[in-house]
């Protein structure tokens, strides 16, 4: 039996039907329909929101719990709990929801030498004295290695020779020849490095000839529909027959439209550009290149490869010049990857003497620690918190997001673009249990202060401690004040999902610290690498200690690292190599067995 559904945009009605029984999540996925989904339909995360008119089920106690009655009351339902069993109108948001994604990063003098690479050549004419074939005569003049030459090139070869006369150039990859084009086209030679991340995009169109940076592009990654972790996107490709084929397409098509763009922008063709390297997690580059990811999800965590790979772009679909290369950056084990080891590259902390800590802090926390000598690195699942999922008002880097927060000498809030505040991202976040650390609002265990404690509170703080449905509330601001008419606030159980994941990381980095066998005092330079940290508040983040207290004044932020990592792997064939020798040397501490970390974590659960 098919039911109607109306999706209500505006001024604009859509009207299509669905199977009776259809969940609302995957209906809405399927028809494009925009809905967050950062537990990938799991229903643990409350994100799903949609006002709905129709619905014929009752909410269960736990979408009542994620919901509140307000948001019940205005016709909002969670579109993971329920199913299509009538005809349903569903009013879409139609914000647009802009997000500040961090492209800057590390630029260091590199000498220029990319792996793909152009020389112009005049070839002898056949003769009969001189009847050697056309592969032989190009082997002969480029005395360089023709077996990447595809089947397809090879068809086409008398006929590009022919017609330019026997002057060709040649393109080549590393020492093989991977293309003879006709004429002298030395002049045109473009590359694209992309870092993808698991919540965003960034790419980088290059002149190959001189190094020159042409643009940059971001997007936030397609593949959130699915989830904001990789565990829920894996899982997604585990129990849907299309997944893997769907994740895949999603980070393709994305890719092309860079593609698309920066060609469109910068008034050159597709057949220009030569080259693409990527960096990613391991999971992403594994759907990048659609490859199953389900044993990275589980014990012992064994992805299908970590190598560099350099392979023909249109074998993954990506529409670039028809012999051109995708480069993925190799990884180290499932959970350092690719982006890791880029960040480890453009940070140079691999050819310093000087001890360095690196740390990316994101669903995952990868850290690296080392010098020219050796490098530590591990991973610690710090959950998706501090991209704002699993919490109340949480969400991403977007226009209206609150990012900084200011609770003395009184509450003052600031949000990205200035608008009016509709939720709240990571390092607004941190910055409100930092100042409510301060303020006494929060004690050392984490639990917020009772009407009693509040009372020694200073009184513009103690009317923001609020009960909602007998759970303990700050209220950062009203309905009235909001820009989606629901309050904004940091709930207890904010609280903790920020205490768990502040511990993940603050663990890792001393368990790391004691592996290699040094002490806090013997690290010269810390770098924060990725979107996180570029925003977040140093001090905010030792006040939760998150970051040791220990290293204060050697913190920086060194912004989008991978990829500065990747942009450097794609002007550089020295430095496309020295990821394979970094990846060589790096010595994964694996945490999840490490009785070390167990006790640190424990003791890191504290605000201290």
């Amino acid at each position: 039996m098919e039911h109607t559904v109306r999706i209500r945009k505006n001024d604009s009605t859509v009207e299509l039907r669905a199977e009776s029984g259809t969940r609302l999540l995957e209906f809405l996925q399927k028809n494009s329909v925009r809905v967050s989904s950062p537990c990938g339909g799991n229903g643990t995360c409350g994100k799903c929101r949609v006002r709905v008119d129709g619905i014929k089920s009752q909410p269960s106690e736990k979408e009542k719990s994620l919901l509140g009655n307000d948001a019940l009351e205005n016709g909002i339902r969670l579109a993971c709990y329920n199913k299509i069993q009538g005809n349903l109108d569903i009013y879409a948001d139609e914000r647009v929801e802009k997000a500040v994604i961090v492209t800057e990063g590390i630029k260091r003098d590199i000498r220029l030498g990319p792996v793909i690479r152009k020389e112009y050549a005049e070839l002898p004419v056949p003769e009969l004295n001189d009847q050697d074939p056309d592969l032989e005569r190009i082997l002969k003049k480029a005395g360089g290695n023709i077996g990447q030459i595809s089947m397809k090139m090879l068809a086409m070869l008398p006929d590009v020779l022919r017609s330019s006369d026997f002057k060709v150039t040649f393109v080549y990859n590393d020492d093989s020849i991977i293309a003879v084009e006709a004429g002298n086209t030395v002049a045109v030679l473009y590359g694209i490095a992309v870092d993808i991340g698991t919540t965003t995009i960034a790419a980088y169109l290059y002149d190959l000839n001189t190094g020159r940076h042409i643009d940059t592009f971001s997007a936030m990654n397609p593949q959130r529909k699915f989830g904001a972790d990789v565990l829920s996107r894996i899982d997604y490709t585990i129990n849907s027959e299309t997944g893997l084929k769907s994740m895949h397409n999603e980070i393709i098509n994305c890719v092309n439209g860079i593609i698309r763009d920066f060609t469109t922008r910068n008034n050159i063709g597709s057949r220009d550009i030569y080259a693409v390297t990527f960096a990613g997690n391991t999971t992403m580059m594994h759907f990048l290149m659609k490859l199953n990811a389900r044993n990275i999800a589980v014990a012992p965590f064994i992805p299908v490869t970590t190598n560099l790979h350099n392979i023909n772009a249109a074998e993954i679909g990506i529409n670039i010049n028809n012999d051109g290369r995708a480069i993925v950056i190799p990884g180290v084990t499932g959970y350092i990857g690719a982006d890791t080891v880029a960040a480890a590259l453009s940070s140079g902390m691999y050819e310093d003497e000087k001890t360095s800590l690196l740390i990316d802090i994101g669903t995952n926390g990868e850290i690296v620690l080392g010098n020219k000598e050796w490098l530590f690195s591990c991973s610690t699942a710090a959950g998706p918190a501090f991209e704002g999922a699993n919490i109340r008002n949480g969400m991403g880097g977007v226009t209206g997001a609150i990012s900084v927060v200011k609770l003395v000498p009184e509450l003052k809030i600031t949000t990205i673009g200035n608008a009016r505040p509709i939720g709240i991202c990571g390092s607004g976040i941190v910055d409100s249990i930092a100042g409510m650390l301060a303020a006494g609002l929060i004690d050392e265990t984490g639990r917020l202060a009772d009407e009693d404690e509040a009372e020694k509170l200073e009184e513009s703080l103690r009317n923001r401690l609020v009960d909602e449905d007998g759970k303990r509330a700050f209220l950062l601001v009203s309905a009235a004040e909001s820009g989606n008419d629901s309050d904004i606030a940091i709930t207890q159980k904010d609280v903790r999902e920020l205490q768990n994941a502040k511990a993940a990381i603050a663990a890792g980095i001393r368990t790391l610290v004691k592996y290699a066998g040094i002490s806090f005092d013997k690290i010269d330079n810390v770098y924060l690498a990725g979107g996180f940290g570029s925003f977040m508040d140093i001090e905010s983040a030792i006040g939760i200690g998150l970051l040791p207290s220990e290293l204060r004044g050697r913190i920086k932020s060194i912004g989008n690292a991978a990829g500065s990592g990747a942009v450097e792997a794609l002007l550089s064939n020295e430095m496309l190599k020295m990821t394979e020798r970094i990846k060589a040397r790096i010595r994964h501490v694996e945490l999840s067995g490490s009785p070390e970390f167990t006790e640190e974590y424990i003791e890191c659960m504290m605000f201290e």
